[in-house]
């Protein structure tokens, strides 16, 4: 006897076979008790897998909580050693160090500053340098036309100047 193989039998367990093929399986099962049996331990695995609970996951470790706990501690120590150094600091101290500081800092700003300014101003003066060839070249080929037409209008001129009238004699 010929026996349908573990794919065609995989639709049929599951409801998903064709009309066609289920009616062609259902038959065979009918006339064949090997088949009859192995497809009814296979439908008991399915009922039994079916009924299987996976136990409930646990609530997900926070991983991050460590490291959150390690940053507070680390900006607690970073706040207490500013304070401490704040409060253990004199005013006077701190007014030495900034009147050293100062003007160093005040000529290298205005140092970066010229030259930014430097900078910028050669940026301009390029930039109107281009403008000004365009301009040029622009006003330039206004002129050749000009020049053209006012040629042009002055050949008519000529002509019509020279033009006679023809007699009412003829």
């Amino acid at each position: 006897m010929n026996h349908p193989n573990r794919e065609q039998w995989a639709p049929y367990i599951f409801g998903e076979a064709k009309p066609e093929a289920r009616r062609e399986l259902k038959r065979h099962l009918n006339e064949c008790a090997e088949c009859r049996q192995e497809l009814d331990l296979w439908q008991r695995s399915v009922r039994r897998l079916d009924a299987w609970e996976l136990p409930k996951p646990s609530a997900p470790q926070r991983e991050w909580v460590p490291a959150l706990r390690w940053a507070a501690a680390a900006v607690a120590l970073v706040c207490l050693g500013l304070g401490i150094g704040r409060a253990s600091s004199s005013k006077t101290q701190m007014d030495n160090v900034r009147a050293t500081i100062e003007p160093q800092i005040r000529a290298q700003l205005v140092a970066e500053f010229e030259a930014k300014r430097r900078q910028d101003n050669q940026a301009v003066y390029a930039a109107l340098d281009r403008l000004y060839v365009t301009l040029k070249r622009d006003v330039d080929t206004v002129a050749v036309n000009a020049d053209a037409g006012l040629r042009q209008t002055e050949r008519q001129l000529v002509e019509l100047a020279s033009y006679e009238q023809p007699s009412p004699n003829r």
